[in-house]
């Protein structure tokens, strides 16, 4: 009798696995906008098998493949590299006007602080407006944004490309690298990223050389 309970609760929870992912599938079916949605590999807390699943990636505009834990995860998982084409293929992300709700929908401009140095963003690419927010450590308030206290904050951190935007190109930047002394070119990817970041090699010369 016991083993037949456990045949049953087997059988359920297989059944209950099946049903969520025909549901997930069938919502991506329906609905583009899941091809936006970031990889996420979900959980094992249901006990289901991982699996190679694929999904498709913004920033090669290609479906990859990855490992799914079997359990959780967004829409944006497809059992097969063809039903992943079939969906997202021709997929245009939705140009948001503005990071209200979060995302890096498009680069909007960062304001300038003395020396043309980008002033400080939060996590969602939106301008830290002080003093109603706190600036970030080593950061001061000037003229309702928050600027590098000094030049070692903005010249001795390593460069960093950022986050892909859907709107604007990626871009040349400079960065100032302390072990020559001198500024090197990088690609910023439109969103994002760090203070070490001019627009053009005399900015960032003028600023950070000693």
């Amino acid at each position: 009798m016991l083993y037949s309970v456990d045949l049953f609760v087997l059988f359920l929870t297989s059944f209950y696995i099946l049903f969520i992912n025909q549901i997930n599938l069938s919502t991506a079916f329906s609905d583009k906008s899941i091809c936006g949605l970031a990889k996420d590999r979900g959980n094992s807390e249901c006990g289901a098998i991982s699996e190679k699943r694929f999904y498709f990636d913004l920033i090669t505009k290609r479906c990859q493949p990855f490992l799914y834990q079997g359990c959780g995860g967004n829409g944006n998982k497809f059992n097969s590299l063809t039903d992943c084409r079939a969906l997202c293929s021709d997929y245009e992300p939705t140009v948001e006007s503005s990071h209200e709700g979060g995302g890096h929908g498009m680069a909007l401009p960062v304001p300038k602080c003395e020396g043309n140095v980008r002033a400080a963003v939060d996590s969602e690419a939106r301008v830290i407006k002080c003093p109603s927010d706190q600036c970030p450590d080593n950061y001061e308030c000037s003229e309702s944004k928050c600027c590098p206290a000094n030049k070692k904050i903005v010249c001795n951190v390593e460069y960093d490309t950022g986050r892909y935007a859907f709107q604007g190109s990626h871009t040349p930047r400079f960065f100032y690298k302390k072990e020559v002394n001198n500024c090197l070119l990088f690609t910023y990817y439109g969103a994002l990223g760090n203070a070490n970041n001019f627009e053009t090699y005399n900015d960032c010369i003028k600023y950070c050389k000693e």
